[in-house]
């Protein structure tokens, strides 16, 4: 069975990976603005993303809107933070010979960010561009959603997932069996809950911001199995303050919890040392990839919590972290891309670089609990040639 583990701490992971002082320049430390927001819903392609455009490189730059002073504010923004996909012969630098390990956060990043949270609903070409990376590189979506309705959203077993901002995390769901005689393990010991005995907590307060805020307008509540979510995106005016005060005075009365704050959202959370660098360094482990100088491991998100995962893979040397948006602002991540469009391209880049002899899990192609089941002549465009072909190892140690 696939093992649990104690989460690592910032700085005990070295590895040979550059600092943010080497050649992808300086990062820096996150800021939280209340009103800091991308836009909601640019105008999208066929595949329900915002529409990207790109000039003659395949990977390159896509249109900036807005100002023109906007406009290179960004561009002045991306010579600290340059965009992974305008600098991909850069990223294939630092990752040539090295295993890849994919961290990945939802909303924002694999889908756009939505006036209702429940509509946030994976299009097919991201998820079978998701589906790929799975099974060329261990792959992770990191959320802060609980973790069954991120599961339901993706619908893709091959997948590690952690929910509620990595405070409930479970190994893939493969059947036991499969069609070509592969030996494989279900889900039976993979869950971890650092937070369990919060749930009786947690599940009183969403019943008492259920009705502390149900007559506040265009105010949501949602339980994400052990943090609680107040969405103020869709309230009008200054109403999103009453949303504010009402979790402010709910935190108050418990010494055992804490607000968190995100796009257009603030959350109720456990007092617990866990946030998404700290679920992220677990499952590092868990992997057994932990203090290994040939990996690397990349977190692709959005949000202000995800910068916890941006400044752990900073602090621990481990990798690097990706975020997205359209705006500048502070972060610790070494890249950007602009939205979900861009995600996607860079991950069908990544799969197309995972055939290449560069891949170092072509050398290795195993750990604790995945293995690598992308061949040489599997593509994007045909998705099901390796259907049921992804096989997780038993790990035992």
């Amino acid at each position: 069975m696939w093992r649990s583990y104690s989460a690592a701490q910032p700085g005990t992971s070295p590895s040979t990976f550059p600092s943010s002082a080497g050649p992808f320049g300086p990062g820096s430390r996150a800021s939280f603005e209340l009103g800091d927001d991308d836009s909601m819903t640019p105008a999208t392609g066929t595949n329900g993303y915002p529409r990207a455009s790109f000039g003659d490189s395949p990977f390159g730059q896509s249109d900036l809107v807005g100002s023109d002073e906007a406009a290179q504010g960004y561009l002045a923004w991306q010579e600290n933070h340059p965009c992974i996909l305008t600098h991909f012969e850069l990223f294939k630098a630092a990752v040539e010979g090295k295993r890849l390990a994919v961290f990945l956060d939802y909303d924002g990043t694999l889908t756009p960010i939505v006036s209702n949270p429940d509509d946030a609903k994976m299009s097919e070409e991201m998820r079978n561009v998701v589906r790929a990376v799975a099974r060329a590189f261990p792959t992770a979506i990191i959320s802060g959603r609980g973790r069954e309705k991120v599961e339901g959203f993706v619908q893709l077993k091959e997948l590690f997932y952690a929910g509620s901002h990595g405070m409930d995390i479970a190994g893939p769901r493969v059947d036991n069996g499969s069609s070509n005689g592969a030996s494989c393990i279900g889900r039976t010991s993979g869950d971890f809950q650092p937070a369990a005995h919060f749930r009786p907590l947690i599940d009183d307060i969403f019943e008492q911001l259920q009705k502390r805020l149900k007559d506040v307008p265009g105010s949501s509540v949602e339980h994400n199995n052990f943090c609680v979510s107040a969405h103020f995106r869709n309230c009008p005016g200054e109403a999103w303050q009453e949303v504010i005060s009402t979790v402010e005075d709910v935190v108050s009365e418990h010494d055992d919890l804490r607000m968190t704050r995100g796009r257009k959202v603030v959350e109720i959370r456990p007092k617990v040392d866990w946030h998404k660098g700290t679920a992220l360094s677990h499952l590092v482990e868990a992997l057994g990839l932990s203090q290994q100088p040939d990996v690397v491991a990349i977190y692709v998100g959005d949000d202000h919590t995800d910068e916890d995962a941006f400044r752990t893979l900073e602090e621990t040397r481990q990798g690097f972290g990706i975020l997205v948006s359209t705006r500048p602002k502070p972060t610790r991540a070494r890249f950007t891309v602009r939205d979900p469009a861009c995600v996607q391209i860079f991950l069908s880049g990544i799969v197309e670089w995972a055939k290449s002899k560069s891949n170092g899990w072509h050398a290795n192609p195993c750990c604790n609990g995945w293995s690598m089941a992308l061949s040489s002549s599997d593509s994007m465009e045909n998705p099901s040639k390796a259907a049921g072909a992804a096989v997780v190892a038993a790990g035992t140690s």
